[in-house]
């Protein structure tokens, strides 16, 4: 009885290692003979370096700039804990905080000092943009200007990402949205002038 069991046990193992080795060999011959597969074996498979000139020129603006900017080591801690990494972006002021320090709101989150200022007062849409795979520079420029409303005018803004499913030409149109408090309205709308 022991001796049928062990021939059975080395039997199943035998057929086991056998199927192993078949389905290895036809995974080795499919991802070989496939080009558009990530992993191709068959060919030379380093990624293509690109070219600095397929860049769009302000986006080489921005990475010379990125290459300048060297980030501060408090820059990456919480303000409130400087022990404890900033792991959540304030929708207001930028700032990076510890997730005790950020509260979500309006599929956002904001800081303890900025949330109530959310929650508190009327806000207007200001400025949308569409986003797109061709002018990248969109949003990044809204990006920039509202950083600039903040740091230099001090008047606070956010940006809500939207989505739009258009179904006659089956994609997702993405949009930024630019929102201002009310009695700053007037000043952000000539700022975009």
């Amino acid at each position: 009885m022991e001796t049928a069991a062990i021939v059975l046990i080395s039997l199943t193992l035998f057929i086991l290692v056998i199927v192993l080795v078949l389905l290895t060999i036809i995974i080795f011959k499919v991802i070989s003979q496939n080009p558009n597969l990530p992993l191709n074996i068959g060919k030379d498979s380093r990624p293509k370096d690109v070219a600095r000139s397929d860049f769009h020129p302000e986006i080489l603006e921005r990475i010379t700039k990125l290459k300048e900017i060297s980030k501060k080591e408090s820059d990456l801690y919480c303000p409130n804990h400087p022990k404890e990494p900033g792991e959540v972006q304030c929708a207001i002021c930028d700032k990076h905080f510890c997730s005790s320090c950020v509260k979500p709101f309006k599929s956002l989150y904001f800081c303890k000092i900025h949330l109530p200022m959310v929650m508190r007062n009327e806000w207007e849409e200001i400025l949308k943009i569409e986003a797109s795979p061709d002018a990248p520079q969109n949003g990044v420029s809204l990006y920039d200007a509202k950083k600039v409303l903040f740091d230099e005018k001090n008047i606070p803004t956010y940006i809500e990402t939207h989505y739009k499913i258009n179904v006659d030409h089956n994609h997702i149109e993405t949009y930024f949205v630019l929102f201002s408090m009310k009695p700053d309205a007037d000043q952000v709308k000539k700022h975009f002038e």
